[in-house]
């Protein structure tokens, strides 16, 4: 028989913990001033927003929640952590656009940095990280919803396409456009990342599934040079009959 005083403790941080999303999830709600969001005061200085970012952002990661078996709290934790990194990158893109009021602004540095914006990729990373979690729950649509979000951000990493074609492929499986459109996304994102083993995985799940048998030999041969222990390896070169 378990401890009466454990299972107390834990209703009562449970409690905490809703009534802490409640209150920070309304707060989102009402509101599009990206410091309300952070509850912070207006024009609070860069390195305190930085700060309350990185503390709210170690409460809501996913992973707290979802040992909380509470389906509704793990969506409001993922919607808050959403919207306190994008004011984090609006308070930011503000106070850069901003000059001194004691200094003339100073003209713009011409650098020529290729890929995404670091403030766009990052929300791409946050966007993509919710839908590996929706996906992990099974909310195939939820997740559908935040990776083509991320796929916006960042257009540049293949992981995330990856993932977002094979989203969209569980959605609707049975329809050749779907199928067609698919096939062409991972076939993409396998040239624009053809070191991750992740994107080979989910190519090969495609295509044993659709029993595509040339992406089959491709992704699978690629994995097993990248990754020749990959937990999933074996599984798929045995569903795959190679």
């Amino acid at each position: 028989m378990g401890n009466p005083d454990e299972s107390d403790d834990r209703a009562s941080r449970l409690g905490r913990i809703q009534t802490i999303v409640h209150e920070d999830y309304e707060r989102i709600q009402s509101t599009g001033d990206p410091y309300v969001v952070l509850n912070l005061a207006p024009g609070s200085e860069m390195e305190e927003v930085r700060s309350r970012y990185e503390r709210y952002e170690r409460f809501y990661r996913a992973e707290n929640f979802q040992r909380l078996g509470d389906m509704d709290l793990t969506r409001k934790a993922l919607d808050i952590r959403r919207a306190i990194g994008r004011a984090v990158v609006e308070i930011q893109s503000h106070q850069q656009q901003e000059p001194p009021s004691n200094k003339p602004a100073a003209a713009p540095a011409r650098v020529e940095v290729p890929g995404v914006d670091p403030d766009a990729a990052a929300m791409g990373d946050i966007y993509f990280r919710d839908g590996l979690t929706y996906l992990r729950l099974g909310d195939f649509n939820a997740a559908n919803d935040v990776l083509t979000r991320a796929v916006a951000y960042d257009p540049s990493r293949g992981i995330i396409l990856a993932n977002l074609a094979y989203t969209r492929f569980k959605l609707d499986p049975t329809s050749r456009e779907v199928v067609d459109e698919t096939g062409r996304l991972l076939t993409q994102s396998m040239s624009m990342e053809p070191d991750n083993p992740e994107v080979f995985v989910l190519c090969a799940r495609f295509a044993i599934n659709t029993q595509n048998k040339a992406m089959i030999q491709r992704a699978i041969e690629r994995l097993e040079k990248l990754k020749p222990d990959h937990p999933r390896l074996e599984r798929l070169k045995r569903r795959a009959r190679l």
